[in-house]
């Protein structure tokens, strides 16, 4: 039977309905391209900070993937791979450079925001999804997170939102790709950083409570989709296994990512967890205090007014397991707050959507939201030496102080100058970074020293295969680190790697280079001839080169 003819008035009608909808959508996206270029611009001015030790061993890991070896093959650490694989991707489009690194950042940091707004677009309002967006992207560059540095938590963060994404679109026509997607996602951030294995938890929670809250419950498909989801969130690691197993470095792997990563995670008491929790989270509370207070506001909006019971459920547990996520070992780093940003998006959306409701008029739906933004400036306003006043290098220099973040460049310059194309390096103390700007090979796995100083079962164990590595590569040159924060020595560390590099540097090289690091300003440099002479700084790193 042939349809019957639409009349031309009902035609018109559903044509208006149909632009003011394409014109309502159109709106948002505007904003959101107001805020991701806002936020880009900013980060932008900061790209040129060098890499501060984490990001050096990142960029390492990354560099050597490049090069086709597997990690953990020939340079060792605790965490999970999934943050080196991402800098080999980086590296491999936008250079090796700490620049090209940032940029990229700069874009994945975009990318977490587009997320945010996408799965808050379809789980509760564009407006919410904006907040969420506005709310992760001011707060995730904070200089009190250190949020410049292109730290694991900002990938996690990455795959937590892609994971809340795919979650979105379950919700919506709960097709099994968007389930299994949605378990690799959160697999995939437990890879860029342990600390977020909360999460895989949570989505296995929310995914039976959405099965359940359904008249009648279907059993055998909710079994069929938990079980889906679980083989999502174990598939990342298991290939990373299976990656491991290939590539002979299995024992390796293991040994470093769960045997001495078990003892790291023992962590410290409560009274100095509490003591670190106020020195990092008191600045980030007063820099965002306005904000922090309208997250607050937001979960107070969430269980009084009229959502949903699936909705109150998934956004509470979704800011309960940010807030573990920033616990374990009670060490609370400052960028380790950066996990919790997506669920302070969260609530923050919630309030922004719960206050643009309140006011009936359309036209004024979007005051909340110009409220966070205009907050969000005063925000940048406050931090003008961050944002404006200080070059990167200056901004690098006030923020770390005598860590040789600075430094590092100057002495990789001059190993890069003056080193053989095959030649390798020995750095005695955490700076891995040094190893990225000279382009040459660590003669030890042992690229940061931490785990030789702490007091556990194996730090003998791991001096010992330092020192046997060094003496076998017989590196070009040796880099000592006299600084604090690059070995942390505890009350009871073993000091025989101080005993042997005494003797082992004075028989085996001469001195090339001695830096003599400032607290604040510029650091002085000494090289060649003019480096044999008493460093005038407490803090200071030697350069010598093989005889």
């Amino acid at each position: 039977m042939a349809k019957k003819p639409q009349p031309v008035q009902n035609q018109a009608k559903s044509n208006v309905s149909q632009v003011s909808t394409n014109s309502s959508e159109t709106i948002y996206y505007i904003f959101l391209g107001i805020i991701l270029t806002a936020i880009a611009l900013l980060r932008y001015k900061l790209v040129g900070i060098p890499l501060e030790r984490d990001e050096g061993e990142y960029a390492y890991m990354g560099s050597r993937i490049l090069d086709g070896v597997l990690p953990y093959k020939d340079a060792y650490n605790m965490k999970l791979p999934g943050t080196y694989f991402m800098y080999a991707l980086i590296m491999l489009f936008f250079g090796k450079s700490y620049t090209g690194i940032h940029v990229g950042l700069l874009l994945m940091n975009a990318g977490t925001m587009a997320l945010l707004f996408l799965a808050l677009k379809k789980l509760l309002t564009p407006i919410a999804g904006l907040g969420a967006a506005l709310t992760f992207g001011i707060m995730a560059i904070s200089v009190n997170m250190l949020g410049f540095a292109a730290h694991a938590t900002h990938f996690a963060a990455f795959y937590v939102a892609l994971a809340t994404f795919f979650w979105s679109k379950y919700t919506e026509k709960e097709q099994l790709k968007w389930i299994l997607f949605t378990g690799i996602a959160f697999g995939t951030a437990f890879l860029m950083k342990q600390q977020v294995v909360f999460f895989l938890v949570f989505g296995g929670i929310v995914l039976l409570l959405h099965q359940g809250l359904k008249k009648p419950i279907e059993i055998s498909k909710t079994v069929i989709h938990t079980l889906l989801y679980a083989t999502g969130v174990f598939l990342p690691y298991l290939i990373i296994v299976l990656i491991m197993v290939l590539g002979g470095n299995f024992d390796t792997f293991w040994f470093w990512t769960v045997q001495y990563a078990s003892k790291y995670a023992s962590g410290v008491d409560w009274e100095q967890g509490k003591m670190l929790l106020g020195m990092t989270f008191k600045p980030i509370w007063t820099e965002f205090m306005w904000i922090w207070l309208l997250a607050l506001a937001g979960l107070v909006c969430l269980w009084v007014s009229k959502y949903t019971l699936q909705q109150k459920i998934f956004i509470t547990l979704f800011a309960l397991m940010g807030v573990a996520s920033v616990c374990p070992g009670f060490y609370f780093r400052q960028h380790y707050f950066i996990v919790l940003l997506p669920a302070v998006g969260l609530l923050v959306g919630v309030a922004l959507d719960t206050f643009s409701k309140l006011l009936k008029i359309q036209s004024l739906r979007f005051i909340p939201l110009i409220v966070l933004m205009l907050l969000s400036i005063g925000v940048v306003a406050n931090g003008k030496f961050y944002f404006f006043k200080n070059k990167p290098m200056q901004l690098c220099k006030m923020i770390y102080g005598t860590n040789p973040f600075v430094e590092a460049v100057e002495i990789a310059d001059y190993i890069n100058k003056n080193a053989s194309d095959t030649a390798q390096i020995a750095v005695l103390g955490s700076e891995p970074e040094i190893m990225v700007y000279a382009n040459r090979k660590s003669a030890t796995g042992h690229i940061y020293t931490y785990g030789l100083m702490e007091i556990h079962d194996y730090n003998k164990k791991m001096q010992a295969e330092m020192i046997a590595e060094i003496e076998k590569a017989k590196p070009e040159f040796l880099v000592y680190c006299n600084v604090r924060t690059s070995w942390l020595v505890q009350q009871g560390s073993p000091m025989d790697i101080f005993d042997w590099y005494g003797k082992y540097a004075a028989e085996n090289y001469n001195l090339v280079g001695l830096v003599d690091v400032a607290p604040q300003g510029q650091s002085n440099y000494y090289f060649d001839n003019q480096a044999n002479r008493q460093p005038q700084s407490q803090e200071f790193v030697l350069i010598y080169k093989r005889k």
